[in-house]
């Protein structure tokens, strides 16, 4: 279960407009599924972010370390996919903190003060599944 956390004072405050999961999230207008998750891939890959297998079909996960080298602490960004009308899929993001990453013991938290940060990225998302890059 995904539970309320303290996050760094520099994320921007987590405000986001309220959505209809409570979570940052946009409606992106795609023909299928797998154009909205190769868009997701190379956004985050380029910034640094790991994929990391997923639960279910349509979510995705990606990990950043909170710092280089061996850390024990990452950053971890939950991505739903749900097929919306009309060919256009919601995408639901959840920052999330990781302790004891990559160990047997690893936990997260949800962090509301990178929700703001998550929506900018949903946002740049949908710009480039829409205009097809």
């Amino acid at each position: 279960m995904v539970t309320p956390s303290t996050g760094c004072k520099s994320s921007g405050g987590g405000k986001i407009p309220p959505t209809q999961s409570g979570h940052p999230e946009v409606t992106v207008r795609a023909k299928s599924v797998s154009d909205v998750k190769v868009a997701i891939r190379e956004f985050f890959t380029n910034r640094g972010y790991v994929e990391k297998d997923s639960r279910a079909t349509n979510e995705m996960l990606f990990d950043k370390p909170a710092k280089s080298g061996r850390s024990s602490k990452a950053l971890r960004v939950l991505l739903r996919i749900r097929k919306e009308a009309n060919e256009s899929w919601r995408l639901i993001g959840i920052p999330m903190g990781v302790d004891g990453w990559r160990s047997d013991l690893e936990s997260e938290v949800a962090v509301p003060q990178g929700a703001s940060q998550i929506q900018a990225f949903l946002v740049e998302i949908k710009k480039r599944v829409e205009s097809g890059r």
